[in-house]
């Protein structure tokens, strides 16, 4: 008997990253996010930053951000109490708690960030960064 193992998470969207998917359309969110399907891997989301999002988009917008949030490569990432004092300091540093969740989840899943927000995380978190 086998057991199935659950793909990586190789890339992590932020709040401006989801919103660039869904309300901007953006190709520079939705190719990264393509190519990790492609390549048999997971996106991470981290909860708080899907919940700002959401309640962000309207309409069509929101209908693809769910559209997107329900796709089996998508990791819905929650906080984990463990991680609390990584994400005390990255809440610091970056002065929101979506960034800082998104800043814990690219450090625990060895992912960059896909982020239109790069200055908010300073140094430290891998980034691919997109204008929006």
């Amino acid at each position: 008997m086998t057991s199935e193992t659950t793909p990586p998470v190789r890339l992590i969207l932020d709040r401006s990253a989801l919103l660039g998917y869904a309300v901007l359309r953006t190709a520079h969110v939705g190719e990264p996010v393509h190519e990790v399907i492609e390549d048999g891997v997971r996106f991470g989301v981290p909860v708080v930053a899907a919940t700002e999002a959401l309640t962000m988009a309207t309409g069509k917008d929101l209908a693809l951000l769910h559209k997107l949030l329900t796709l089996t490569s998508c990791a819905l990432l929650p906080e984990r109490a463990e991680d609390l004092p990584e994400l005390t300091f990255w809440r610091r540093r970056t002065r929101r708690f979506d960034l800082a969740a998104a800043a814990v989840a690219g450090l625990t899943h060895d992912a960059a960030v896909l982020t239109g927000e790069g200055p908010g995380y300073f140094d430290g978190v891998p980034l691919i960064h997109f204008s929006g």
